[in-house]
This record gives structure tokens, C-alpha cells and sequence, in this order.
């Protein structure tokens, strides 16, 4: 039964990789660094953020920007179900505590409706951490002033974007995620699996001068002045001062030279991943047993970071048999996610709405990510889609 090995996801680092890195080795200096800032640099410019500070993750990124807005002891903060855990676990690291609501069963994603309820029904809530899910953004301003930004800010309360599957998306026709709208900060992970990667990092990004000076500090223990600048500026003195009791989250410089390289193609990137939707759409449209995600107006503002389907259990193709039919026949597969409500750590400790998430469970039920990435290649692409029509035809005979 086994065919050709796909995997859910291969990094392609056939462009300037290599150089980059050779030129971090060679120029003796491995840490944050020039690299560093020049990746930020390049990255702000990607997204038309004033300012763009590198970390060395997602996580990080979104512990600095919760920092810097504000929240600690008491602080409530109104994270979506659908997530992975990093979005939640920074809100208990700064004293604060997680109230976990619903999502839309289509999208995974928090609405301005949903939002709405939740606000009125939580009036104590001090920030929102809405996630950009699978490459879409959540719908964040409108021309009605109902967009989860618009609502937050008629109330006072703090907005923190998790980014992590967002880079290249847009928001709409004009503004790019990461771009200023209001937020205090917006955040972005070069996991590997990612639209562009670094190995492990991230990047956050504000228009918020003074979000950005406590990030920057706050990123390497408090410090007020970097080494590569008391160490390299010529004439700089040796001395610096602790600020505040900060982190080690600073991104290196060989990080970054993969960064670099991985940025200067992101076009490239984005429409291969953009060309496979597009495919998958065709060659598995109509397959019994199988539902697509909902096509969308415009489907160049997704960063198609995630091609989630849904296996349907009343044609008798239930999820886990699916996803092991497919890797016996070497198809790579994941799942995104199990909702936070139904993990053992965040039922103790989350503030659990009573009136349960039934989008969430929706969009659980049966959900399976299927491979995407750029350096596919045909062979690649038909050995997924046949083993698919293979997978599903047999789940559906072993029920009758």
C-alpha cells in the first residue's frame, strides 16, 4: 500500500540560504547582531510597520507584546479556543488569567459578532488576543465601526494579534497583516513548518513608539543598550544599566541570515502555496465524504499557511481512520487544533464560558490539515490527492 513519501510540510532553502549564513560564520559575530537588524528592517518594510522587533519566537513575540500593553495580576484576557496553547500560556506567565471563547465553525476564528457577546457578557476583560488562523485575518476594522479593533477600542481594551499563521496576509486590499491599525502589537513565528521560516523565531511589530522601546528592552533582560552596539559602534563606552527584569528572547544573526533569505522570496512562496489551493480545490471537489473550506471573495489577501478539510462522519469517514489510511500510504498529515477547552491544563485553569463552544467543537470535529508547501512537486501532488480518493473510498466501503 505505501506510495511516495509526502510529508505535511518540507522547508525549501534553495535560495540564498547558505551564503547568508556562510557570511554570519565568517564574520565572527553569531548573536544578534547586523543580520538581526537588517531582517527587521526588510520585515517592516514587508508589512509597513514602523517598527519590527526580532525574537527568537512566536511565543516570545506575544509575551513581550502582552507585556507591553499592560497585562498582569487580575487581568482577564479573552482568548479563542482554536489555538495553539503559546496563545493562552503567555497570559499565565504574566499573572493574568485566560477566558477561553467560542470561534466560528467555518472560519476557526473569532468574529466581531462573537466578540460583541463576549465583551458585553465580560465587562471586567482587560485585552483580546484574536488569532489570525491558518493564513485569513480576522475581520479587524469596517467601515460600520464593528471590526474587533473598532470594538475593543470603543471599551478600552488592549489588542494583541497572534500572527503566527498570518505572513503574507492582508487585512484588506490595502493594509497587510503586521500594519499599523491600532492594535499594540502584532505578532508573527518562522516556526518551520511556516510561510517562511528561520527555524525557530518570530517578529513582532507595532506603530506603538513606546510599545517598541519596552519590547526591544525587554527581549535581551532589561538591558538598555544591545551588544552589538556597545561592542561594534565605534567610540561606544562599555557601560549599560538594567531597566526592568527582562527575558532572553533576543533572535541570532544566523537566524536572521536565514530570515533574510527566506523574506527575498516570499512572493515566490506565496503564490506556489496560493497555486496548490487552488489545485486541491479542482481535484477534490466533490469527493463524498470529504468537505473543502469555504472558497473565498478574495483569496490573495489568505497566506494559505493551512489547507484544513473535514472528514463527514455521516458518510462514514471518520477523522483518525482517515489520517491513518493516508500514512500508510505515506501522506503527512496534522490537526489544528484541539480546542484549548478540551486540554486537561486550560479546563482547570481557563475561565470556561457556560454557555459551551459548539463552533469550536464544530470545527474540530473531523478537521485534518493536509500537505502545503512550496517545493511540492507534481508527483508529490498526485501521490496525496490519489492516496485521498483511495483513503476515502475505502472508509467509506469498511462502514457499509
Amino acid at each position: 500500500m505505501p506510495g511516495m513519501n509526502v510529508p505535511f510540510f518540507r522547508i525549501d532553502a534553495t535560495g540564498n540560504e547558505l551564503d547568508y549564513v556562510r557570511e554570519v560564520l565568517e564574520s565572527g559575530w553569531l548573536t544578534s547582531g547586523g543580520k538581526v537588524q537588517e531582517f527587521e528592517r526588510r520585515f517592516a518594510d514587508a508589512v509597513g510597520a514602523p517598527h519590527a522587533i526580532a525574537v527568537n519566537s512566536c511565543t516570545a513575540a506575544l509575551h513581550l507584546g502582552c507585556e507591553a500593553a499592560g497585562i498582569g495580576p487580575g487581568s482577564e484576557v479573552i482568548v479563542p479556543s482554536v489555538t495553539f496553547t503559546a496563545t493562552a500560556e503567555i497570559v499565565e506567565y504574566l499573572g493574568g488569567k485566560v477566558r477561553l471563547v467560542d470561534v466560528d465553525p467555518e472560519t476557526a476564528m473569532l468574529t466581531p459578532a462573537i466578540l460583541a457577546d463576549a465583551l458585553d457578557r465580560f465587562p471586567s476583560t482587560s485585552a483580546v488576543l484574536p488569532v489570525h488562523f491558518g493564513g485569513r485575518a480576522c475581520l479587524m476594522r469596517t467601515t460600520g465601526g464593528d471590526g474587533i479593533l473598532d470594538l475593543c477600542e470603543s471599551r478600552g481594551v488592549a489588542v494583541i494579534e497572534d500572527a503566527a499563521h498570518a505572513f503574507p496576509a492582508t487585512y484588506d486590499e490595502q493594509h497587510a497583516v503586521g500594519s499599523p491599525i491600532g492594535s499594540t502589537a502584532c505578532c508573527f513565528s518562522f516556526y518551520a513548518n511556516k510561510t517562511m521560516t528561520t527555524g525557530e523565531g518570530g517578529m513582532v511589530t507595532t506603530d506603538d513608539d513606546a510599545a517598541a522601546e519596552r519590547m526591544r528592552r525587554m527581549r535581551l533582560h532589561g538591558i538598555d543598550r544591545n551588544a552589538w552596539d556597545r561592542h561594534h559602534r565605534v567610540g561606544a563606552g562599555w557601560e549599560y544599566d538594567v531597566v526592568a527584569a527582562g527575558f532572553k528572547y533576543n533572535l541570532t544573526d544566523l537566524a536572521a541570515a536565514i530570515g533574510l533569505a527566506q523574506l527575498e522570496r516570499n512572493h515566490e512562496f506565496h503564490e506556489a502555496r496560493k497555486d496548490l489551493v487552488s489545485r486541491y480545490r479542482e481535484r477534490l471537489s466533490g469527493l463524498e465524504g470529504l468537505r473543502l473550506p469555504p472558497a473565498l471573495p478574495h483569496p490573495d489577501r489568505d497566506a494559505w499557511h493551512l489547507f484544513v478539510v473535514h472528514t463527514d462522519s455521516e458518510t462514514g469517514v471518520d477523522r483518525n481512520t482517515f489520517i491513518e489510511g493516508l500514512a500508510e500510504r505515506g501522506i503527512g498529515t496534522s490537526v489544528h487544533y484541539r480546542p484549548l477547552h478540551r486540554m486537561s491544563h486550560w479546563m482547570r485553569t481557563a475561565i470556561l464560558d457556560p454557555h459551551g463552544y459548539p463552533g469550536a467543537d464544530a470545527w474540530f470535529e473531523g478537521c485534518v490539515s493536509l500537505p502545503l508547501f512550496p517545493a511540492m512537486t507534481n508527483e508529490e501532488f498526485d501521490a496525496v490527492t490519489t492516496a485521498i480518493t483511495a483513503t476515502l473510498s475505502e472508509c467509506r466501503t469498511s462502514t457499509v
